[in-house]
């Protein structure tokens, strides 16, 4: 069963056609990579699902819902959730209050209310569990723009999980991380996928892929080229000379 299917998905800029005809269905319950290389069309694709942008044709649809038109905050509240490649924190707060930030829709308040006294307190102790589940449970009251890197990729990821998605898209989650954070990471979301959330995930990364992800999809030039199980991909004669480069063994 799809949780989001795309159809026909096309996006220009100006004379550049950056997503062509791309349709695919993200089962329910996997966690689905997208994979090409740069200028694959992988950002854009990720953020006309999301809300970011919108597409110029095509039919987009989530849980029986028409996403077209519907903005990324509507979104968030039907149940997608994503990461940006660029992380984006409020970095003068606390990694308890980024948290914290993110449960606010599931209340009917603006979000600067949830910085007043009291404002989320009600899922304080989840946003602990939140901060504990991405190793930072030591640092709830540190400054979010005082973590090392690492760190703050894996705050963007618990303040994300705290609007309670049914579908988390992370674009490159491991980029700047070193072997260990990596690993760390690919932990995660499998645990992340074992709560019933679907994961869809944008990474240059092949280690994790191929070792976290049930379906590949690769995007080269803007247009679908291939998608199959990890072993297919790599295996594929087009998707290792557009992309993996013989560079991992089949």
């Amino acid at each position: 069963m799809s949780l989001l299917s795309a159809t026909n998905l096309n996006k220009r800029f100006g004379g550049v056609a950056a997503v062509q005809d791309v349709s695919l269905q993200v089962p329910q319950g996997a966690i689905f990579a997208l994979i090409g290389p740069n200028g694959a069309g992988k950002s854009t694709l990720l953020n006309l699902l999301s809300g970011i942008y919108q597409p110029d044709s095509g039919s987009l649809s989530f849980s029986n819902s028409n996403l077209i038109g519907l903005p990324a905050h509507e979104r968030v509240r039907l149940g997608i959730a994503r990461t940006f490649q660029k992380i984006r924190l409020f970095k003068q707060l606390t990694l308890l209050e980024n948290v914290l930030a993110g449960f606010h829709i599931h209340q009917d308040v603006p979000l600067w209310k949830c910085f007043l006294p009291g404002g989320v307190g009600r899922f304080r102790d989840e946003a602990m569990e939140l901060l504990s589940f991405v190793g930072l449970g030591n640092r709830a009251n540190d400054r979010a723009g005082s973590l090392p890197y690492g760190q703050q990729r894996m705050l963007e990821i618990a303040r994300a999980l705290a609007t309670r998605p049914k579908l988390f898209m992370l674009d490159e989650p491991a980029a700047g991380l070193n072997a260990a954070e990596v690993e760390f990471l690919l932990k995660r979301l499998q645990s992340i996928n074992k709560r019933d959330v679907t994961v869809l995930v944008v990474e240059h990364n092949m280690d994790l892929v191929m070792n976290v992800a049930q379906r590949v999809f690769v995007m080269d030039h803007g247009v679908p080229l291939f998608e199959g199980s990890p072993r297919e991909v790599q295996s594929n004669p087009r998707v290792i000379e557009a992309y993996l480069g013989g560079a991992i063994a089949a």
